[in-house]
């Protein structure tokens, strides 16, 4: 996908949100209109009950319309999305999935073949993303389905029998597993980084961006955000509606249905009736402005292996990580975040928060559209001392179960689990240097665990003692217990190495001391057995990286770099070699510039070290896309650019497992 000009998107912007009176205009070239297929259950009229509500909306109709106020790439939900309604309940993501993620080397502490023994910083990960999922699954439902729309995945990958999306079945394990795995993508850097980009767009901005992208075949998911939490759909078309813009969407929520989000573009509010035809319906509080509507472009979820966002003894970057969850769907927690003694209320999608930190709602709403919990990105640059303190969603005051991680990364992972019963708080103090100071109010029942390395220490927390984790100190984390006057009453050195060599899960149960002698720890261990995996259940995510969406020979846009010169980004396409790039680039990059970028994906050129030779492959289709400036974009097709690849190789032989 090609990043759109600055004056591009500017234009665009101006022909959706004023030239509304160009809806039958044929000046330009119309867009391309997929007609409905006779599965769909889609009509342009439906019957209405009393109160105006009916299953949906009709399938956009681009005939005669210009493509700058009717924008449609084909996406029919009857089709194109899942017959089953999006759900709530734990997810079941493993080591195989980590594996597909990350690699092999980077969660796995032994094992090989069909045996992995997962570092605890992985473990304790994937079990806080598996309870995010009891609040929903929307955002994998959204991704897979754009996924198979676009050509990367085929029904058939996952059952033989089934040649669209909406024949897929839940009961399937092959169809839940791709749904969790891709829901769980939600929470990486270059993921959360690129729907980052769009949180400081507009309303219309975003729509504009999103109708060009589908002119040119790039595909999205879309995020929504309310006080009632956050939701993942699927955009399809962006129309004039009169004095307003549609968003078309696929909602998992309304299977089969095509639900609309309308943007004003005088005021820049959206608004969000599900399962309303009727535009002005009610919304339940699901409408805002700019900051709680965003895109993901898919190409930032093709970027495997992805860096990992736990850490271990060689966890490293600039960034903290902290997450919260809960088991109960239908809690809504977010964090008061104190920076440089200003207080920031994460509840609010609305709140401006400071240079380097990033919020998002995890994205997984069940069809009642509940549950809010909260990730969060810290740049330590530009961050120094911070305080994050669970807070409740609202006036509930029923017990909930909680739990918040901080990765970062000069400290080993701390995990805290709780019973929230609304009577203090729960706060992660984090010093400039990593320092974590963990704050429990008494009769809260908590237990805390701390994964350096190969060991994995759990400790409960009792009333009146808070708990202190040190930054690494040649790979020891010294972990101090505090009384509430901040005396230290005991001390549990966590080396990132374990007597045996095996992964071991450490139970230490604190004892106070008495006359004001250090209290000690009741320790058991016990070493992790290894889990079995099945790497051939990797072979779909082989041929993606391999070959990408289907290509018609015509390069009409699914170029996922920024093609505009030199390609200064990373190059993440089918790049098999190991070591630095030295050959001819005979690959699928063929555009023009200079490739300065990393070339980090499966280049599938001649990879022998640095690449310093020509790009020679052919240009066997008409590049439609805006080669015009210099390509700062990550490359992860298709590129159709050329020139000389001077980029350098990031070891893909080595993450390739």
């Amino acid at each position: 996908m090609k990043r759109l000009p600055v004056a591009t998107r500017a234009a665009f912007v101006a022909v959706l949100a004023f030239a509304l009176t160009a809806c039958g205009s044929t000046g330009q070239e119309s867009a391309e209109v997929v007609a409905p297929t006779e599965q769909s259950v889609l009509a342009d009229s439906k019957e209405e009950s009393a109160d105006g509500s009916s299953d949906g909306y009709g399938l956009p109709d681009c005939t005669g319309q210009s493509s700058g106020s009717c924008s449609y790439a084909g996406f029919n939900p009857a089709v194109d999305g899942f017959s089953f309604e999006n759900w709530g309940g734990a997810g079941n993501l493993s080591a195989i999935d980590l594996i597909a993620l990350f690699g092999r080397k980077k969660v796995c502490a032994s094992g090989s073949g069909d045996k992995c023994v997962l570092y605890p910083a992985a473990q304790q990960w994937v079990d806080q993303i598996n309870e995010a999922m009891s609040g929903g699954h929307c955002e994998g439902m959204a991704v897979t389905s754009e996924l198979i729309h676009g050509g990367y995945l085929a029904p058939s990958d996952f059952d033989p029998d089934a040649e669209t999306t909406f024949e897929l079945e839940l009961e399937n394990p092959a169809v839940s597993s791709i749904i969790e795995y891709w829901f769980a993508t939600q929470y990486l850097e270059p993921v959360q980084r690129a729907y980052q980009a769009f949180h400081e767009q507009e309303p219309t901005q975003i729509a504009a961006e999103l109708a060009l992208g589908l002119q040119n075949g790039a595909g999205y998911t879309m995020g929504i955000y309310s006080p009632d939490g956050g939701h993942s759909i699927t955009p399809i078309a962006v129309t004039n509606e009169g004095d307003l813009i549609a968003i078309h969407v696929y909602d998992n929520n309304y299977p089969g249905t095509v639900q609309r989000i309308m943007i004003d573009p005088q005021s820049e509010q959206w608004s969000y009736g599900a399962g309303s035809t009727n535009p002005q319906a009610p919304t339940n509080g699901w409408e805002g402005g700019i900051g709680t509507i965003e895109l993901t472009p898919m190409e930032s979820r093709l970027q495997t292996p992805f860096p990992a966002p736990f850490t271990d003894k060689n966890g490293g970057g600039k960034t903290s990580q902290l997450l919260l969850t809960s088991p109960d769907p239908d809690a809504r927690l977010g964090v008061l975040l104190t920076i440089d003694g200003k207080v920031y209320d994460t509840r609010d999608a609305r709140v401006v928060l400071p240079a380097g930190v990033n919020v998002r709602s995890t994205v997984g709403s069940s069809p009642v559209l509940r549950g809010n919990w909260m990730s969060m990105t810290i740049d330590r640059d530009q961050v120094g001392p911070f305080a994050a303190e669970i807070a409740r969603q609202d006036d509930e005051t029923s017990p909930i179960p909680v739990t918040m991680s901080i990765d970062d990364p000069t400290s080993p992972r701390v995990t805290v689990r709780a019973i929230d019963d609304d009577k203090g708080a729960i706060v992660f103090d984090v010093a400039r240097d990593g320092a974590l100071d963990l704050k429990v109010a008494d009769a809260t029942s908590a237990e805390v665990n701390v994964a350096n390395g190969l060991n994995s220490a759990s400790f409960p927390l009792p009333d009146g003692v808070n708990m202190r984790v040190l930054p690494f100190d040649n790979g020891v984390a010294e972990i101090g217990f505090f009384d509430a006057d901040d005396r230290l009453i005991g001390e549990f050195p966590l080396p990132d190495e374990s007597e045996s060599g095996a992964v071991t899960e450490i139970q230490a149960d604190f004892q106070p001391g008495e006359d004001g002698e250090l209290g000690y720890f009741e320790v058991t261990e016990e070493e992790v057995a290894p889990e079995e995996v099945d790497e051939a259940e990797l072979s779909w995510l082989k041929e993606l990286n391999e070959a990408g969406p289907a290509d018609d020979g015509d390069d009409t846009g699914n170029d996922t770099g920024n093609d505009t010169g030199d390609d200064t980004g990373n190059d993440t396409g089918d790049d098999n070699g190991g070591g630095e790039d030295t050959g001819d680039d005979t690959g699928n990059d063929n555009g023009g510039g200079e490739d300065t970028g990393e070339d980090t994906g499966n280049d599938t050129g001649n990879e022998t070290g640095e690449d310093t030779g020509e790009d020679t492959g052919e240009d066997t289709g008409e590049d439609t896309g805006e080669d015009t400036g210099e390509d700062t974009g990550e490359d992860t097709g298709n590129d159709n650019g050329g020139g000389d690849d001077t980029g350098n190789g990031d070891e893909a032989a080595e993450e390739e497992e």
